[in-house]
């Protein structure tokens, strides 16, 4: 039976490549350009860009293609968190309004979040089928 060897030097190698990946995989998830996912009572201190996830609470005004941009304020989506007035630029969901649930991503200026990315969540698909 042939019995192979295997060189101290590749082993070596090998696992010093396997700890640079390591490193690396590590570095990228918790020091990355990574985005804070959040809800409006979760923004405590946070400065700069962050991710809110919450409801659209009235009024919502403005036009999200002029300078003053397009003004409403999030609150949690169970509706128990202060409110967080937003400023959005940009194209409009067709499914946005009072009442919705959506995530906002943009830069914390103060208070109020000057966001430059708007989806809005559709409820059908977050909640469970009824068996009929």
């Amino acid at each position: 039976m042939a019995r192979t060897t295997r060189s101290p030097a590749r082993l070596v190698i090998a696992l010093s490549v396997a700890g640079l990946l390591a490193v690396f995989l590590l570095y990228t998830a918790v020091a990355g350009n990574s985005t804070p996912q959040l809800q409006p009572s979760n923004l405590g201190n946070h400065t700069g860009k962050v991710s809110v996830t919450g409801k659209v609470v009235g009024p919502v005004r403005g036009d999200a293609h002029s300078k003053q941009g397009l003004r409403f304020a999030l609150r949690d989506i169970d509706g128990k968190s202060i409110l967080v007035p937003v400023v959005y630029r940009g194209t409009v969901p067709d499914l946005f309004r009072k009442g919705r649930d959506v995530n906002v991503t943009g830069t914390l200026r103060g208070r109020t979040l000057d966001a430059t990315a708007l989806t809005t969540k559709c409820p059908s698909k977050y909640t469970a089928k009824k068996n009929t």
